[in-house]
């Protein structure tokens, strides 16, 4: 590509923002600008309309806006236009008569996102699409979260490829020997962890092999006063939960609660051996709850679960981070619960873990009262000035005000949302068949797992990979920049070949304009802005050099920008 001058000068540029000092506008508002004003900390100012809808278009929906709507809301005089926008990018509810929506980009951003939290991946092959459908739906309905979670955790089949929600607890499955065997202890103990951990956001990982004291001093005060029996008895709940291939080796499971409980005597495929005199009553970790006389084993956890208030704060946590590009306690999947209250004193050392401790009780206070709604809480959220600040801090930024949220965080697009946006600008790159199905689908976000990439084009499947894609078995989503990444968009032949001029294609039919028309036309799509003066300049001499070639350069420098692949 022949735009070196072009690119150098592009991807040094800063992100431009510009607006009003930041006001007041929820509980989230009121905790966050009381402590910056309480402790000196200064706020960035608000983000600019373009900064703000590129933002919340790829929060909301994993897409850019297009240009005309961009065009639109930037020229929009009236005050309310943001929160107008908001409520634009969620779907209806569905209603008596109303057909059912088929496909939505806030239903697609998300039910992605809760598939590569709950690992919906090729482990499961046909159960992969009912869980997706599970997920799918119940956001389309805003069924409550914790009815979701408790439906996952109880649920009961023949066959997890016609049962959404049983895929959950089968996907937690240790094969033992020759892979036809379950391990059930070992999946006992897997459940509880995955559960405590994406649920409770406390991670038990370590004392499933070791107790807690002597080694997780610097790392955990909470567990290092637990032990490894603890997750016995929080893995009991699920001694009599029987998951089995259906035929063979198939990934068709039946998950029935069949078995006669957990048997400490069993040999662990993953672990040390078990202490056979160990207490094995099922017994929630958090306060030590057990269930009532009537409850069956998984009905009594998924009610202590999502029950406990640590499940509203570890939810609202969690979904912050994914908006806010940190969590309130980061990681979200760390909580150690004995730093959480500010009133409690705290070893030599040590100190609180929220940043903001009062405003994570309050938003998970608000969550719970209003059940458990994740479409009023994502709102809530992206509805906060402290969401909308700008990247672009006015004065001299000191590391402390990172926890602050005294500017917005800057994050790269995730895998799946860079090569989306390098598809809404040319429209050559492949649409994917969803794996064990008939359906084509013309966006990443849209496919049900990285399977669906994987068989339709491998090496973009690679790609993915290096730019920190879930692959839902081990490597968690990524989106830490490298040189790798930077290496790819500027050689692979991937963005190569999609930026080509093709017969019939969308750089075609944008030759028919004029090179100022194609300048502005590009800027609007890739970045939601016009072009400034002296990026109107560069490009339009790269045209007039050679129409055709000049927007396959522009295009490819413009998929290569920073505030292209940042946001």
């Amino acid at each position: 590509m022949r735009v070196g001058i072009l690119w150098c000068t592009w991807i040094t540029a800063a992100l431009c923002s510009s607006g009003a000092e930041p006001v007041a506008g929820n509980l989230i508002d009121d905790h966050i600008f009381s402590k910056m004003k309480r402790n000196s900390v200064p706020a960035a100012p608000l983000s600019s309309d373009a900064e703000f809808l590129r933002r919340i278009y790829l929060d909301l929906t994993g897409h850019l806006p297009e240009p005309g709507e961009a065009r639109q809301f930037l020229a929009d005089p009236s005050p309310g236009k943001r929160e107008k926008l908001i409520a634009s990018l969620f779907p209806p509810l569905p209603v008596t008569g109303m057909r059912s929506i088929s496909t939505h980009p806030f239903l697609d951003r998300w039910t992605y996102w809760f598939n590569d939290l709950f690992r919906n991946g090729q482990l499961l092959e046909q159960g992969i699409n009912t869980f997706y459908d599970y997920i799918y739906k119940s956001l389309l309905l805003n069924i409550p979260y914790d009815e979701m979670v408790r439906e996952m955790i109880t649920a009961s089949t023949v066959s997890t490829w016609t049962n959404g929600p049983a895929n959950f607890i089968a996907r937690s499955h240790v094969f033992e020997g020759d892979g036809y065997m379950m391990n059930h202890e070992d999946t006992a103990d897997e459940i509880a962890i995955a559960t405590t951990k994406l649920f409770l956001g406390v991670n038990l990982e370590c004392i499933s092999c070791h107790d807690g004291k002597g080694h997780l001093e610097k790392i955990n005060l909470w567990l290092t006063r637990h032990k490894r029996s603890d997750l016995f008895r929080q893995a009991s709940f699920f001694g009599k939960t029987f998951i089995a291939p259906v035929f063979g080796r198939s990934p068709q499971f039946m998950v029935k609660d069949t078995r006669a409980g957990y048997d400490l005597k069993t040999a662990s495929a993953l672990r040390p051996k078990r202490d056979p005199n160990a207490d094995i009553t099922p017994t929630f970790v958090l306060d030590g709850a057990r269930a009532e006389m009537t409850e069956k084993p998984r009905e009594a956890y998924a009610r202590l679960i999502t029950s406990h208030p640590q499940f509203a704060r570890a939810t609202v946590n969690l979904v912050w981070a994914e908006l806010m590009g940190q969590g309130i306690v980061d990681s979200p999947f760390d909580f150690d619960l004995d730093r959480q209250d500010p009133s409690k004193p705290l070893p030599a050392g040590w100190s609180v873990q929220p940043s903001h401790p009062e405003l994570l009780d309050a938003l998970a206070a608000d969550f719970r009262a209003h059940n458990h709604d994740l479409r009023r809480l994502i709102r809530m959220i992206v509805s906060s000035r402290a969401y909308q600040l700008s990247a672009n801090h006015p004065g001299p930024w000191k590391a402390e005000y990172d926890s602050y949220f005294a500017r917005r965080v800057v994050r790269r697009l995730s895998a799946e949302q860079t090569w989306d946006a390098i598809h809404q600008l040319t429209a050559a790159l492949p649409t994917y068949k969803v794996t064990f199905s008939e359906q084509k689908v013309g966006y990443i976000n849209q496919t049900h797992s990285p399977q669906d990439v994987e068989k339709t084009n491998r090496a973009l499947y690679k790609i993915l990979q290096a730019f920190g894609q879930c692959d839902r078995y081990t490597a968690e989503a990524d989106r830490r920049p490298n040189m790798i990444q930077s290496a790819l968009l500027m050689n692979d032949k991937t963005l190569r070949e999609a930026v080509k001029v093709r017969k019939g294609g969308k750089l075609e039919a944008m030759l028919q304009n004029s090179p100022e028309q194609i300048v502005e036309e590009l800027f609007w799509a890739a970045l939601s802005r016009p072009p400034k003066a002296t990026e109107k300049d560069i490009a339009g001499e790269l045209l007039a050099r050679n129409k055709e070639q000049g927007v396959e350069d522009l295009v490819w420098a413009m998929c290569n920008r920073l505030d292209f692949l940042f946001y």
